[in-house]
């Protein structure tokens, strides 16, 4: 179980700008059986924005099974997870989702995303293969949906990247990677992914259009 607080002076969402402070709690529950593994997580998100209230929510599950006695070991798996957006109704609670404190990995399993969290279905899945004992592939393709169609699409940080205002379009898109990682001793990991988001029709109906794009990213980590 644990417990996050948030309180800022001036956010942004597609309902509108002011005060955010914002009480999470949630819980996960993750473990192994065999050659299954699964790590699941659910948050509530009550508070305030501006002269209203909030009321968000999210869940997150990731289900796989490794075939061990297979050569590279090959991970089969599957994620989905579904966070509220916000309904339009100014005099209703702000429904959009907050995922806090995320880093850059956020979907998939490794890869750097465009898109965030909130307001978002998401369903992704994905391959692993074990190259050598400390080499590991992922492949895997991401699709995404908006969960209210009065809400925008959300950057990680959640910060507003397209109003859903007007558009009723929810299939936002999807995002294939391949992605490789090193750890090259205890301390040290390398790992590059490449990526292509294909825009869905929410993306391509907003105003500006947005496309369809590539790009590759390449990181290092080193644990003390």
């Amino acid at each position: 179980l644990y417990y996050l607080g948030l309180d800022r002076k001036q956010a942004v969402f597609d309902k509108g700008v002011g005060r955010e402070l914002r009480h999470t709690v949630g819980t996960g529950f993750w473990g192994r059986r065999g050659g299954w593994d699964y790590n699941s997580e659910a948050t509530l998100q009550l508070g305030a924005f501006g002269d209203g209230k909030l009321l968000a929510w999210g869940t997150g599950h990731d289900t796989g099974y490794t075939f061990r006695s297979a050569r590279f070991q090959p991970r089969i798996g599957l994620t989905a997870a579904v966070t509220s957006g916000d309904g339009g109704n100014p005099n209703a609670p702000l429904g959009t989702f907050s995922p806090l404190f995320t880093t850059g990995l956020y979907y998939g399993q490794g890869t750097i995303n465009l898109n965030g969290p909130s307001n978002i279905i998401q369903f992704d899945p994905h391959v692993g293969l074990q190259i050598t004992k400390s080499v590991r592939i992922i492949v895997d393709n991401d699709f995404f949906w908006r969960t209210s169609i009065r809400d925008g699409v959300y950057g990680l940080p959640v910060n507003l990247l397209v109003s859903g205002q007007g558009n009723p379009e929810r299939y936002v898109g999807s995002q294939s990677s391949v992605g490789a990682y090193w750890q090259v001793n205890r301390h040290l990991s390398l790992n590059a992914a490449y990526n292509h988001f294909f825009a869905g029709p929410f993306l391509v109906k907003a105003t500006p259009p947005r496309r369809s794009v590539d790009y590759a990213v390449a990181w290092a980590t080193y644990k003390f």
